[in-house]
């Protein structure tokens, strides 16, 4: 079976209220977040990854992003 990888970045977005993947917090509208974007190829805003502030600089993004 051949897998799909998308390779993928994380980037600051802050427009709508949201929840962070990593520990389910609310992640409130205009607060810094981090969002899952593809680096060559476009990944869907429904299946990108969430991150709220403190998990990111708690993990970084190398390990969210595994």
């Amino acid at each position: 079976m051949i897998e799909n990888k998308i390779e993928t970045i994380l980037e600051k977005k802050s427009k709508f209220t949201d929840v962070c993947t990593n520990c389910n917090n609310k992640i409130e509208k205009e607060e810094l977040y981090y969002f899952e974007v593809g680096i060559k190829d476009h990944l869907h805003s429904i299946i990108s990854r969430r991150f709220c502030l403190k998990c990111y600089s708690k993990f970084g993004e190398k390990k969210l992003l595994r």
